[in-house]
């Protein structure tokens, strides 16, 4: 006799249908609150679908074949209900052997790992620092930042060495020759107000190295709670209902389109964001070009052996 699936099944595949399908600029409030109810027949459904989109970038399938909405999903929901091993997991995703792999599965959603990471954090920082200092192409900014504004939310959190932390970063201001990182480290720093470094990076804001303007203001400005904005500080998520829904509704997927007048899409900058856009990696306005599609410089390779890495 044929199995009949469990009304409870029937649930479990209505919400993962629901999240595999998300259209853009229209949160699914109803389906995230469906899957906040029914938590524990999720957990095991939301683990395969990671690691399914694991194995298909193992094979280098991920981008042709794969999406990015469920797996991001899951991973958001693992981190807010703080499952066992979340935090490894969502290290994995981060560093696929395909970076651009790891880019692209990250989503519109790029700006909550410092989020999902300080809920779930084992407390090594150890592996933190290292991982900051190591030299990884080809995105290595990214990752950098995102482990910038991890420490900083840790510091401000006291949820590990702040000495420890404080000395990386001293270092890192004094040494690193990435503008973005230096600019990354002095705000954080003062968003967290690191004691440490305070005497550095106004040393730093008085010989011009950093900027004045947004490293002072900073320095002024309380560290801000709640997940609202882009700009938000890396706060864990306390309340999984409310928190993972603000964090959600922030996906650029969800934002309503902006329209441009006929003035603003001829202007100079208008068309460099449009060349910046077709070059990076995330997906809606964000398209990285599939690795394993034909390049489209002509050359008949497919573009990861091609102008991937030019």
């Amino acid at each position: 006799m044929p199995h009949q699936p469990s009304s409870l099944e029937t649930k479990v595949e209505a919400i993962l249908d629901a999240l595999s399908n998300a259209p853009p600029h229209i949160v699914p409030e109803t389906t995230l609150e469906d899957a906040h109810d029914h938590r524990e027949a999720l957990i095991a459904p939301f683990q395969q679908a990671v690691a399914q989109a694991h194995a298909l970038s193992a094979t280098g399938r991920l981008q042709a074949e794969g999406d990015w909405r469920l797996p991001c999903f899951a991973l958001h929901f693992l981190a807010a209900w703080r499952v066992p091993g979340t935090y490894d997991l969502i290290w994995k995703s981060l560093m696929l052997d395909d970076r651009y792999d790891s880019r692209w599965l990250m989503g519109d959603a790029f700006n909550d790992w410092p989020h999902l990471l300080i809920t779930t954090f084992d407390g090594d920082v150890a592996r933190l620092l290292t991982l900051l200092q190591e030299e990884d192409p080809p995105w290595n900014s990214d990752l950098r930042t995102c482990v910038i504004l991890l420490l900083g939310g840790i510091y401000h959190h006291q949820l590990g060495d702040r000495a420890a932390i404080e000395t990386v970063l001293d270092e890192m201001l004094v040494h690193c020759d990435d503008d973005l990182i230096v600019e990354c480290i002095g705000s954080t720093s003062a968003r967290a107000k690191m004691s440490g470094l305070l005497p550095r990076l106004r040393q730093m804001m008085k010989d011009g190295s950093l900027s004045e303007l947004d490293v002072g203001d900073e320095l002024q400005a309380p560290w801000q709670p709640g997940f609202k904005d882009f700009a938000t500080c890396p706060n864990p998520i306390t309340n999984p209902r409310l928190d993972l829904a603000d964090i959600i509704r922030t996906w650029h997927h969800f934002q309503p389109p902006f329209l441009l007048s006929p003035e603003m899409k001829q202007s100079i900058l208008h068309q460099w964001e449009k060349k910046a856009h077709d070059t990076t990696s995330r997906p809606g306005a964000f398209i990285l070009p599939k690795r394993t599609l034909p390049c489209t410089c002509g050359s008949g390779l497919p573009y990861g052996a091609c102008c991937a890495g030019k």
